[in-house]
């Protein structure tokens, strides 16, 4: 049987901190709020319930458009425990659990949702938390046993003091999600959520998550992030050349970090490609996971731009463990060790020819050779 899942946010504070009033600042997609309440319709959760206080009718209005449900807080300004009060006071008499988001924590993603529910329905803890590096995070998901100490609790301490009292069923999942840990309290925190919103790639720290979440090794993880360096550097020079090259366009560095960091997540399997994009497609980053899915062997069409992809493929052929080779070292190591293997010289060999041919391209389109860049970003 499902389970009857709500939500409820939290928006009726003054954003006193942040100097603007945050639920109604811009993020792509909509504003801080409708990310919020469309983080939960999307993932499934029909009964989005969002409290609103100060400008409440601007306020109510973007959360119905988003999908949500308003309710006023006349008594906002006595804090956010009473808005937590009105939340939960909305929510039906069904409900099963519910998770509670501040309405400036709007980076959170819906696969995060989607893991904390599927864990919920088997687990059935009193609090499930999401976990990332170790702190605890946001949305919490209560189950509905808690709403009676909730509504007698007279507010000191907020609501973690009640789910104090409830850490003894409570669980953890460690998710590889910033946005669960990340809140717009000052300017610089919103101008950080404009710059990583909807990205589709891991950053640094999410790439630590998700190797401590799949035990990989020190040696692959020094491995990626060499890798990583040198795709990076192959982007900022192609970049730097940008309105030199024909019908270039402009890479992100960041990208080709993040599926750099995380190209051989899937080491261990038997084809560890596939199985590192659809580990990263699963907790949200589709562009890093189309990258690190061709990271084996790809060509690239003479009329078609140099992306990240590519990058990234070269720079993982650029590098053998953590310091850079020649291409050519690469695969010709790789043909004596599987030449007793019948077909597979004949492969190895292929792909080197498909390789020459993309380096050729960096080195035309840089102005300089890949494998100098490779061994500059390495030294």
């Amino acid at each position: 049987m499902s389970l009857n899942i709500a939500a409820v946010i939290p928006a009726a504070g003054l954003s006193s901190r942040m100097g603007r009033f945050k639920p109604l600042l811009p993020l792509p997609g909509g504003s801080v709020l409708s990310r919020c309440v469309r983080l939960f319709r999307e993932s499934g959760v029909e009964r989005v319930v969002a409290v609103t206080g100060k400008r409440a009718d601007e306020v109510a209005a973007c959360v119905m458009e988003a999908g949500g449900i308003a309710v006023h807080n006349p008594a906002f300004e006595q804090g956010m425990y009473s808005s937590v009060l009105t939340g939960v006071r909305a929510l039906p008499p069904d409900t099963d659990g519910f998770f509670m988001l501040p309405a400036d924590i709007p980076l959170v993603r819906p696969q995060t949702v989607r893991r904390l529910l599927e864990i919920f329905a088997r687990e059935t803890p009193s609090v499930l938390y999401p976990r990332f590096l170790g702190e605890r995070g946001h949305p919490p998901l209560i189950a509905a046993e808690a709403i009676p100490a909730i509504l007698e609790h007279p507010g000191g301490g907020g609501l973690r003091a009640v789910l104090e009292g409830l850490e003894p069923a409570a669980l953890d999942v460690d998710v590889a999600d910033l946005g669960t840990v990340h809140d717009l309290d000052h300017p610089e925190d919103y101008e950080f959520a404009l710059a990583v919103a909807d990205a589709g790639y891991p950053l640094e720290d999410e790439c630590r998550a998700l190797w401590t979440m799949q035990g990989t090794s020190d040696h692959i993880i020094g491995h990626c992030r060499a890798v990583a360096r040198v795709a990076a550097a192959l982007c900022e020079r192609l970049n730097a050349r940008f309105f030199e090259r024909p019908d270039a366009v402009r890479l992100d560095p960041g990208l080709a970090l993040g599926a750099g960091l995380t190209h051989d997540i899937g080491k261990g399997t038997k084809r560890h490609e596939a199985a590192g994009a659809e580990l990263l497609r699963d907790h949200g980053f589709p562009r890093a996971a189309d990258i690190v899915a061709d990271h084996f062997d790809l060509s690239l069409a003479d009329d078609a731009p140099i992306s990240e992809r590519e990058a990234v493929f070269l720079a993982d052929k650029l590098v053998r463990c953590d310091h850079a080779v020649p291409l050519e070292g690469r695969y010709l190591e790789k043909a004596e060790m599987y030449r007793h293997e019948e077909g597979a010289e004949e492969a190895i060999l292929g792909r080197l020819a498909r390789a020459r041919v993309l380096m050729a391209r960096f080195d035309r389109e840089m102005g300089e050779p890949a494998e100098r860049v490779a061994a500059e970003a390495l030294s």
